[in-house]
């Protein structure tokens, strides 16, 4: 199943970066969006409800299942070598330090009772997308 397919059933659906999106918690009476989604690199569907919600009551209560949360990988699918390497380790570090920077200005800024301008909303958003592929590559 599609990220689309299950995004279609919640509602006050909102992009929030690449890959991430927020709604409203389908399993409990959500008046403003609780629920974090997010389609990982190997096109897992992660959800999780600030709310306190699980995810198989989550899952329920839109008429899925967990398995529909993950994708079908084709017959003879190797994980390990589905994708290699896309940054060396030098260039890991020098991403996540520059990106790291990123976030530490808009702490600062938010420190110092300074609002954030839509243009650092979006670009602290992406310095967090950026440092959570490189955790991911750096796990593999």
């Amino acid at each position: 199943m599609g990220i689309d397919s299950i995004l279609n059933r919640l509602e006050k659906v909102r992009r929030t970066g690449p890959g991430k999106w927020t709604a409203c918690c389908p399993a409990h009476d959500d008046k403003c969006p609780s629920l974090g989604i997010k389609q990982a690199d190997d096109d897992k569907i992660l959800i999780h409800c600030f709310g306190g919600c699980d995810v198989q009551s989550i899952v329920s209560a839109i008429g899925l299942t967990l398995s529909d949360l993950m994708p079908e990988k084709p017959q003879g699918y190797d994980r390990t070598r589905a994708r290699g390497s896309r940054f060396s380790k030098s260039e890991m570090f020098d991403r996540l330090l520059h990106e790291s920077i990123i976030l530490g200005l808009g702490i600062r800024q938010l420190l110092s009772g300074k609002e954030l301008s839509p243009a650092d909303i979006e670009s602290i958003g992406k310095a967090e997308s950026l440092i959570d592929e490189l955790r991911i590559e750096a796990s593999r």
